[in-house]
């Protein structure tokens, strides 16, 4: 991709780095290539940062592991400000845990150190861009809402960028089922629904795995009462619990996978079930 200059001294950036000499060195480079950049040595600097220039700033760039608030900690604060700005996470760990948590904040890009600048300057642009496409589209829907009662065509119009919206969510959907081993069960341990790439690794059909419970899963390190445990303490710890389990699949082959268990919670704060994310680790 080829940068323009143009696009580029319309960002603003807020980075958020602990490391000292990682952080000059972007810092220089940020300078003269962006409008603006806000710049913090951890998540807690990088918060008031962002309460004090949320408006002028287009993008947050921010590690994971620093002191006195985390990086994953401070993008939760920053949600519940402002949910339609673009994160990119940098970070030297590539654990499951974090990554499972950067997909539950909508973090929208994960990238592992050390970063080349060029290709995060890439993705900065094409995150900026991608956003304003979208609120340009909300805001279109929005006024073609208003006038929706008083002109046909504007429902039409109205109609064709719902699809538009619509088939987006549908195709993302359909590339995580494809490309991410997820599992969801009720409350029970009952399993509900299962993903693409799941079923087609495992060797199963709907039918022969949806509606039965967990222990019907041919697991030689584990068993019902083992999840049973660790889906109590998932709920008492009110977090994400990450184990490793070894499975054999419906046509007997050993796999070993780090088995992530997220508790779910129905509109009356109970729980309603659990969703099971799976990182494959090897085949025996």
């Amino acid at each position: 991709m080829l940068l323009d200059t143009k696009k580029l001294k319309k960002i603003s950036v807020l980075y958020v780095e602990d490391d000292e000499s990682v952080r000059e060195q972007t810092l220089g480079l940020f300078d003269r290539i962006f409008k603006k950049v806000f710049v913090a040595c951890d998540g807690e600097e990088g918060l008031e940062q962002f309460k004090n220039n949320g408006s002028q700033i287009d993008i947050i760039v921010t590690d994971i592991n620093m002191p006195n608030k985390n990086g994953l900690e401070m993008v939760r604060e920053i949600n519940k400000i402002v949910s339609n700005i673009p994160i990119i996470v940098t970070t030297a760990h590539t654990d499951s845990e974090h990554l499972l948590n950067a997909i539950d904040l909508n973090v929208d890009k994960y990238i592992s150190k050390p970063v080349q600048i060029r290709d995060l300057t890439v993705t900065i642009v094409e995150l900026v861009a991608k956003y304003k496409r979208l609120d340009n589209i909300e805001s279109l829907a929005k006024t073609l809402v208003q006038k929706s009662n008083d002109d046909n065509v504007v429902n039409e119009e109205l109609k064709e960028k719902v699809d538009f919206l619509e088939k987006t969510v549908e195709h993302y959907k359909e590339i995580m089922d494809s490309l991410v081993f997820t599992l969801e069960t009720d409350k029970h341990g009952v399993i509900t629904a299962a993903s693409k790439k799941f079923l087609t690794f495992f060797d199963y059909s709907k039918s022969e795995l949806f509606g039965k419970n967990l222990s019907e899963l041919k697991c030689s390190s584990c068993n019902g009462i083992n999840f049973q445990q660790l889906m109590l303490k998932s709920l008492h710890e009110k977090k994400t619990i990450v184990s490793e389990h070894t499975f054999k699949t419906n046509n007997a082959q050993s796999v070993v996978f780090d088995v992530a268990m997220t508790p779910v919670y129905g509109d009356d704060s109970f729980v309603a079930g659990y969703k099971f994310y799976m990182d494959l680790i090897s085949t025996q």
